[in-house]
């Protein structure tokens, strides 16, 4: 290898693409969910408003995926290209399976607020409205990650889960510390470290990932 290609290798010129991508899909992340972020800024924190903030929440499938797509490929120069690239690719899709993750995630959470039930039930409907989430979340990376049919996500990510299911407890992991963030300082704050729960989210279910990529399917380009 030549010297030049070893300056290029070096630990200095890895951590500095390595930010370089790190403020780019964070630009990239803000941008494509700034209707949400203006909407829920305007908000008042009401229970009132969760359906508000269920529709809010849209806006952020398909920036995950962009995300996790942008990623991939430590080696990839132009992450704002790949960014955008990966979020309309996968825009139609990512929608028709996070719709119903919000959807039933709003419904507990108005259901929390406002239902006269036992404290048991609220309980169970977190932990079903978690999984969901989880699972959701899940289904994101491997949009982000593979060509599969809409019909045959639900299989693929249960199969992945199972075998991996480190990668479940990881991505649980990272939503607590997000709800965490939001709760203990901002929701902003949580806003500027999408970038890095991104990447930390890819490392995370690379065991999920591995799985698959074995027994099931084709990378995406």
């Amino acid at each position: 290898m030549s010297a030049s290609g070893e300056e290029r290798e070096g630990p200095l010129t890895r951590v500095t693409n390595f930010v370089y991508r790190l403020l780019v899909i964070e630009v990239a992340f803000v941008l494509a969910t700034l209707p949400a972020l203006l909407g829920i800024l305007l908000l008042d924190q009401e229970p009132s408003n969760i359906p508000l903030y269920g529709l809010f929440a849209l806006f952020f499938g398909p920036a995950i995926t962009a995300g996790v797509y942008a990623w991939r490929g430590d080696h990839d120069l132009i992450p704002w290209l790949r960014y955008w690239k990966g979020w309309v690719e996968s825009f139609r899709q990512t929608l028709a399976v996070w719709t119903p993750v919000v959807g039933f995630a709003t419904l507990a959470s108005f259901n929390a607020a406002f239902a006269q039930v036992p404290a048991s039930f609220l309980l169970g409907g977190a932990v079903l409205a978690g999984a969901v989430v989880v699972a959701g979340v899940a289904t994101l990376v491997v949009i982000a990650t593979f060509d599969f049919r809409t019909r045959d996500l639900f299989r693929v990510v249960m199969y992945g889960l199972a075998s991996a299911p480190l990668s479940a407890l990881g991505v649980l992991s990272l939503f607590l510390v997000v709800g965490a963030i939001v709760v203990l300082w901002s929701d902003w704050v949580a806003v500027l470290l999408a970038s890095v729960m991104l990447w930390l989210l890819t490392r995370t279910v690379g065991p999920m990932l591995a799985q698959v990529r074995q027994d099931l399917v084709v990378n995406r380009g």
